[in-house]
């Protein structure tokens, strides 16, 4: 290639060791399986890399309808009166015949959820260009960057597309070994309802823009593409209706950077703002976004934007081999021909590194956590909204991130959201529903970006949706997971812990005496096992992520600088009477449900629930006298019982890839392997990587993306906190379940609790010889799956 292509790292057909690429340009009508995306946490791209009419799909993580931007009586889904006198009948009824019926705790339907919702298509037209060859397009994972090189008319051109977190900008660059043919840009609605939407197009110089108001009055948002100044190139630019058109045989490079905003505030959620979560007007902070990016070379936007990616991306490094140079085939291919009977080591670590390349592009400090489509959406109302799912979906997004060294900057966004959109409708909630006053909250299973809290109406057979109170409980895991590895405690004490003892309050009233079973235990009633089963109490699912919460509260108590004894006291009470939610069945299964007839052999439940105690909880593996025998023998059980993944109820990704996780903690390899190869099969094989619901079929749901990295990570190690009042040396397994074909692989830089990190290499049989240890202080050992003591 010509020497003007030196700004890129020089690349072919071999690839780089960590990279996606093809020889053609993505399908534009299915983007969501052939797009490679972009991100800063801020934006997400979606490229086509189409030579001559290109389309990159932009989202902008804060564009959703509803809330209160669309219904000023919204109330975050809460009732328009206190229901919790039905709550006495409900619990009689469980208490005496095991189930209930929560109907009358059903919110009022209409409350205007809303859904995340993409911006539009920034279209590029390189006029002239029609036929092309020599077509390559690449997404370099160790850089964040996208490039498409081709060549027509004897001429070499290269599109270089990245979203640079520094300046909170999306760059679309155009460079060729001549003088560049005309270009026009675009904004392209296709998503936003125009009959209910104001829409408002506008062209200048060296600018277009697109702004508006979803549904009415709606949420304002404005997003400008502005050319960069050097050059002159944008001296002779014209508007040409709302395409900014530049003349042919200026100059060799173009570059234009997009910023986009809305006018949603994520603090603006409480009483004292009435809950509007409305903030400034967006276009002040567009223009001067937009400004100053525009004052700055091409060459200083990619230097700026590969040294911040890459001061995230380096703190980890896992090595696998590649034996069969699968990086040499196109990436297309080497997905759809993956099979999992044979496996391909190289497929699994570039999806490992995938995992964590998409969780920097889609959650930054600043930014709204990954939803359920990360960053990344080409429907106007995605699946399931879009949403925040807190019964598996979400906590799955963020287990990767600890252990691999993305720490605040990627972990603030989801610490921010809780605390500043939960507690304020969820004390509502707490109070209306539950009748707990004492100023604790609750949220139900899914939540959306304006503080939606109640239970959903969940229409004929929807309690097994609706009725679910344990999800901030078990993202609490996540908050204190993050204080385990990093020990930041100025933060522990001004947001983690507050946001913990907001959860505990509302349990410390939630939970009731057992009067069926009269066992003098504390159990949750009522309880649905998430999405699955009955309305009873005491579910095992919501023991374990209560007891742990209790538990991690009182382990942490003297770095809380809390003086509210009554509280720690009210809180090592529950924890000594709750019933800790681990029993073993008539058929050797760990009980999903208290009351044992409920549990039935080969249920196929896509859901692991009464399992979160186990991965990626520790109230079932963390117990102060270890686990024992019988315990181990019922998780098997109950994985063997479950089924791989692919049941009548559903065929997605997360749900293998947690199976593989629970699997890798038995120091099962070949179960655990199975299950990572099985979903890269079912529900990766699509030319970009990201995992499908539905096998290989849409709709795109990005959490199993993030879970299979956090599922080859259980591979590779077994780290637990101590529980409460445990006592002794903290073991740490290093790979507890490495199969034999990433033989000669390593780790760099994997964290472990208490702050330190660990590298490590191993055999031809996956165990693990020796490992370098830095900065885990006493009371800590490194063990092989065999129990040897290596470093």
């Amino acid at each position: 290639m010509h020497s003007f292509l030196s700004t890129i790292l020089v690349w072919s057909a071999n690839g780089y060791a960590k990279s996606f690429w093809s020889t053609r340009p993505a399908d534009q009508d299915v983007l969501i399986q052939e797009a490679y995306p972009l991100g800063n946490g801020y934006l997400g791209a979606l490229p086509a890399g189409s030579p001559a009419h290109d389309v990159v799909n932009i989202n902008v993580d804060s564009l959703w309808t509803g809330g209160p931007f669309q219904n000023l009586t919204y109330n975050g889904g809460n009732p328009n009166r206190p229901v919790h006198n039905a709550l006495p009948d409900i619990r009689r009824d469980i208490f005496t015949t095991g189930q209930g019926n929560i109907t009358a705790l059903w919110t009022d339907g209409g409350n205007s959820y809303g859904s995340y919702t993409p911006l539009a298509n920034l279209t590029v037209a390189l006029n002239g260009v029609e036929t092309y060859e020599n077509y390559q397009r690449m997404l370099d994972l160790d850089s964040a960057t996208h490039t498409v090189q081709f060549e027509s008319g004897g001429d070499s051109y290269q599109t270089t597309v990245f979203c640079n977190y520094p300046d909170e900008v999306c760059v679309y660059s155009i460079n060729s070994s001549a003088t560049l043919p005309e270009i026009s840009f675009a904004f392209q609605n296709m998503y936003l309802n125009s009959s209910a939407t104001t829409l408002n197009y506008a062209c200048a110089s060296d600018a277009i823009r697109f702004q508006g108001t979803l549904t009415k009055p709606g949420m304002s948002f404005d997003s400008i593409a502005r050319v960069l100044s050097e050059g002159g190139v944008n001296d002779q630019a014209t508007c040409q209706q709302n395409s900014l058109t530049l003349p042919a045989n200026t100059t060799q490079r173009v570059t234009v950077i997009l910023a986009a905003g809305t006018n949603y505030d994520q603090t603006a959620g409480d009483a004292a703002r009435n809950y509007s979560f409305q903030g400034a007007d967006p276009s002040p902070y567009v223009e001067a976004i937009t400004s100053a990016a525009s004052q700055k070379s091409f060459a200083d936007l990619l230097s700026s934007h590969t040294s911040d990616f890459k001061s995230l991306s380096d703190a980890f490094q896992l090595d696998l081999p590649d034996p069969s140079n699968s990086s040499s085939v196109e990436t297309s291919s080497l997905l759809s021909s993956y099979v999992h009977t044979v496996g391909d080591a190289y497929v699994e670590s570039l999806l490992f590194d995938y995992g964590r390349y998409l969780l920097i592009t889609s959650s930054r400090t600043g930014s709204l956590p990954a939803n359920l489509n990360g960053r990344w959406a080409v429907d106007q109302y995605p699946a399931w909204s879009g949403d925040y799912h807190v019964d598996i979906n979400l906590q799955m997004n963020y287990w990767l991130a600890s252990p691999t060294g993305l720490a605040f900057d990627i972990q603030s966004p989801l610490f921010d959201y809780m605390s500043n959109t939960w507690p304020g409708y969820g004390q509502r909630t707490a109070e209306q529903l539950y009748n707990v006053t004492n100023g604790g909250f609750v949220t139900h299973g899914q939540v959306d970006t304006f503080g939606y809290t109640g239970m959903e109406d969940g229409g004929a057979g929807g309690e097994i949706w609706a009725d679910y109170q344990a999800g901030a409980a078990w993202m609490a895991q996540q908050v204190t997971s993050y204080y385990s590895y990093y020990g930041n405690t100025t933060w522990y004490q001004s947001q983690g812990y507050p946001l913990l003892k907001s959860i505990a309050l509302f349990w410390l009233e939630y939970l009731q005496k057992d009067t069926y079973f009269n066992d003098n235990t504390l159990v949750a009633a009522p309880c649905n096992s998430p999405e699955h089963g009955p309305v009873t109490f005491g579910c095992a699912h919501y023991q374990q992520v209560v007891w742990e919460l209790f538990d991690s509260i009182l382990a942490t108590w003297a770095d809380t600088g809390d003086s509210d004894s009554s509280f720690r006291s009210a809180v090592e009470s529950a924890h000594a009477m709750i019933d800790r939610g681990v029993r073993v069945g008539s058929w050797g299964e760990l009980q999903e449900w208290k009351i044992p007839t409920f549990d039935m052999q080969n249920d196929t439940h896509r859901h692991l629930s009464h399992l979160v105690g186990w991965y990626p909880g520790y109230s079932i593996a963390g117990t102060a006298d270890g686990v024992n025998q019988s315990i181990t023998a019922a998780i098997e059980t109950t994985l063997r019982s479950r089924g791989n993944g692919t049941g009548p109820d559903a065929d997605s990704g997360w749900e293998k890839v947690w199976r593989a996780a629970c699997w890798a903690g038995l120091n099962n390899t070949d179960e655990a392997y199975f299950e990572v190869k099985y979903a890269i099969e079912r529900n990766f094989a699509v030319g970009n990587g990201l995992s499908m619901y539905s096998a290989r079929n849409p709709p795109f749901q990005v959490d199993a993306n993030y879970g299979i990295t956090a599922a080859m990570l259980s591979m590779l190690v077994r780290d637990l906190p101590m529980p409460y009042g445990s006592e002794g040396t903290r073991i740490v397994v290093l790979g507890p379940a490495i199969p034999r074909g990433w033989a000669g692989g390593s780790v760099r830089g994997l964290r472990v609790r208490g702050g330190g990190s660990v590298d490590f290499g191993w055999d031809e049989d996956g165990v693990v010889t020796s490992a370098k240890v830095s900065g885990t202080g006493s009371g800590v050992e490194m063990v092989n799956v065999k129990g040897e003591k290596v470093a």
